[in-house]
């Protein structure tokens, strides 16, 4: 039987018999092939149900062979996983029995050595016809469809448990992996479509490069940055409560104290702008200088992020961000979208492993879900789950214009520039007259940040004609830079 066991937390493959990470002392959890079967179904899934005649005068290679895409799809990845097998020049049992059975075939070690080419830099002919399957999806405006990026992940993803089936890493076969995976992202080019979140994550660990780590600070550095931000008193006060509150059950954690069962996954409820995805990043900071959570990180998603297109594919999505943001808080933003009405959508798929993730991995995984406030209501009233696991709330007011003025000026002192007197009194108006029109899903600091960016193009378009521009000149702001939009 093929199983791995890897850390919920950072992703390292180790051995069967570890329960705990010997690298971040995480618990560990054992997956057998059926969970890659599962990740592999998404692409085949979605070629079954687009694999029809009308396709292949889309695709000349699949006319020509006279066999369908999703053959195609599979002899490429026996092919893929034949020439990492013989990485080292031995197939073993266990990468035998992981083609075969990730396949659904019955290959022999002979086959492989017959069939599998020394060389495979070639594009997969299955990349190739996967793309135009993805053009014709657009042109008849199927969202979702980006099977030439779903098949590049699976080549990541089932690749990197195919170099483990052994029980262990051989640097070389890796080294070759690593090329080939680059090699082959070059190669597809403009096939891959961008990525907006619809790809399921990959797993972290397995010794590859690590992203180089965040600055670290005290907690005393990171209350004294969340007491800093502009605004949001009722927010700042919210949250110093909420921090004593956890440092103290720490404590009596500490000490065998009983203490009440106690959830700490949060609401964040309030117009965009007002720093609900600042705040949480300075939260996961606090919560891993209090030693609540293990990493200290954020990750941020939305719908996109969770939600697949097609059946099968928004477990798996939802759970690798739930991996990913193990050890830290998780941040979801218009959470709201989730909880549709429609029979057909797959949201639910997704607020229900979200809730299972958040009843297992309860010491080390904050959930914090965030958007307008009537909608957010509605959001938690949907699920008697999710009215039990967030019961925390902080709303995020909307800046006033002082607020808003000072934000503005902090961008400029950020940017070395000054404004000059008519420049500064233009602003202050701007700003009183922006919060007595105000609408209700007025946008605060992004407001800010928009017209800023207006502001200093303004200037540049002023300067450039200009031949001889003084240092004053470029650290100014002035009254005709604002009159942006008049």
């Amino acid at each position: 039987m093929l199983e791995w066991t890897i850390c919920t937390n950072c992703g390292k493959v180790m051995d069967n018999s570890k329960v705990t990470c010997p690298n971040c002392n995480s618990k560990t959890e054992k997956l057998g092939v059926d969970y890659l079967k599962n990740h592999l179904s998404g692409v085949l899934f979605l070629i079954r149900t687009l694999d029809i005649d009308l396709l292949k005068d889309y695709c000349p290679q699949i006319k020509a062979q006279n066999a369908s895409l999703e053959v195609v799809v599979l002899d490429d990845l026996f092919r893929y996983f034949s020439f990492l097998g013989l990485g080292d020049g031995v197939i073993t049992d266990n990468e035998l029995n992981f083609i075969n059975e990730l396949l659904l075939s019955y290959y022999t070690k002979d086959d492989i050595l017959k069939l599998t080419d020394a060389d495979i830099d070639d594009l997969p002919v299955s990349f190739e016809c996967l793309h135009e399957l993805d053009l014709f999806a657009q042109d008849f405006d199927m969202t979702g469809v980006r099977s030439c990026n779903e098949l590049f992940e699976a080549y990541k993803f089932l690749g990197k448990f195919f170099l483990t089936v052994d029980g262990e890493l051989n640097d070389e076969v890796f080294e070759k992996y690593s090329d080939y995976i680059t090699g082959l992202e070059e190669s597809l080019g403009d096939y891959l479509i961008e990525d907006d979140g619809l790809s399921a994550s990959i797993p972290k660990g397995f010794d590859a490069p690590q992203d180089e780590e965040e600055e670290s600070h005290s907690l005393e550095e990171y209350l004294e940055e969340l007491n800093k931000l502009i605004g949001l008193e009722k927010v700042k006060k919210d949250v110093n409560s909420l921090i004593n509150l956890v440092q103290i059950r720490k404590l009596r954690e500490e000490r065998g104290i009983k203490q009440p069962a106690m959830s700490l996954h949060l609401v964040f409820s309030g117009n965009p702008g007002t720093g609900k995805t600042t705040v949480a990043r300075l939260l996961s900071k606090i919560y891993h200088e209090i030693g609540l959570l293990s990493k200290g990180h954020l990750i941020e998603t939305d719908r996109s992020g969770l939600v697949g297109g097609y059946v099968g594919q928004t477990a798996i999505k939802t759970k690798g961000v739930i991996d990913e943001a193990m050890g830290g808080i998780l941040f979801i933003d218009e959470a709201y979208s989730l909880a549709s009405t429609s029979e057909n959508d797959y949201g639910k798929e997704a607020i229900d492993t979200l809730l299972k993730a958040m009843e297992d991995n309860r010491d080390d995984l904050i959930v914090i879900v965030a958007g307008y406030p009537a909608l957010m209501e509605r959001f938690l009233h949907s699920n008697p789950g999710l009215e039990s696991r967030f019961n925390k709330f902080i709303y995020f007011e909307d800046y006033t214009e002082e607020e808003l003025y000072e934000i503005f000026m902090l961008m400029c002192s950020e940017a070395n520039l000054s404004l000059d007197e008519p420049a500064e009194e233009y602003l202050r108006q701007y700003f009183k007259k922006m919060c007595e029109h105000k609408s209700d899903n007025f946008a605060n600091g992004r407001a800010v940040r928009n017209f800023f960016e207006e502001v200093i193009t303004a200037q540049a378009n002023r300067l450039a004609p200009q031949t001889d521009i003084t240092d004053e000149e470029l650290n100014t702001l002035t009254y005709e830079d604002f009159l942006v939009e008049e």
